[in-house]
């Protein structure tokens, strides 16, 4: 043989290794093992692997938990991580390398690096406790909304930009007397009626409409779009297509 040893004793029946044979076959097993086991992770890469899924805290709280549930039942051996964060953290994770894929809001125009699919559509809408003097109005204006103290999202949500940036662009005086990013808590303050909010439909419950007044702002704001953005170019494996 190519080694300069005899593996069989062709001369006994029936045909036996050698006891060079032997030693042969036990360093040669594990590797060929090992080819086995790389051509079975080859053939079902979905199967295996990590990667980092970031979202805004509302999209985590409201939307994700089934879709996770589900993915990590059928790909136990995947490895997932969620990041939840506002959206220039998200953007700045996904031009950074550290999540693979944000769900989030557009990115803007000039963010060529990026590239964005849209996954759902969603209203702006404005809550109020349960037969608030608003929900007469109709429609409601934005001047209304103004006569009452608002709760509102963090600064850096991309709804409470658009909401200050339209009651600027009014000239439209407001006083917000509550603001954070857990969307629960400012349904539970307007519940109590500490004031009104205005807020992403997404993050309502069938029965958040029972404790509180819901009315959309089409009117007003326009549909904005909740998508995934990723990295241009970026190596995207099976198991991160499985999940999308």
């Amino acid at each position: 043989s190519e080694f300069g040893i005899t593996l069989f004793d062709r001369i006994k029946r029936p045909i036996q290794l050698t006891s060079e044979g032997t030693g042969f076959l036990s360093l040669i097993t594990p590797i060929v093992e090992s080819v086995d086991s790389l051509k079975i992770q080859m053939d079902y890469p979905d199967r295996k692997g990590a990667f980092v899924v970031g979202a805004y805290p509302d999209l985590a709280l409201h939307h994700l938990p089934e879709t996770i549930r589900e993915f990590t039942a059928e790909y136990p051996d995947v490895h997932l991580r969620l990041v939840a964060r506002p959206y220039m953290q998200l953007i700045q994770m996904v031009k950074s390398g550290e999540v693979d894929l944000a769900l989030c809001s557009p990115p803007s125009s000039d963010e060529s690096s990026l590239v964005f699919n849209e996954l759902f559509q969603y209203n702006v809408v404005l809550m109020t406790p349960p037969g608030h003097e608003l929900l007469k109005e109709h429609p409601i204006r934005l001047k209304d909304t103004s006569s009452w103290p608002l709760i509102l999202a963090g600064p850096e949500s991309q709804t409470r930009r658009r909401v200050e940036q339209a009651l600027k662009d009014e000239a439209i005086t407001y006083n917000i007397v509550l603001e954070m990013d857990n969307t629960e808590l400012i349904k539970r303050y307007v519940e109590i009626g500490m004031g009104v909010a205005i807020g992403a439909d997404f993050t309502l419950h069938p029965e958040d409409h029972h404790k509180l007044g819901v009315t959309r702002l089409d009117h007003i704001f326009s549909k904005s779009t909740i998508g995934i953005c990723t990295l241009r170019g970026k190596f995207m494996g099976r198991a991160v297509g499985s999940f999308v």
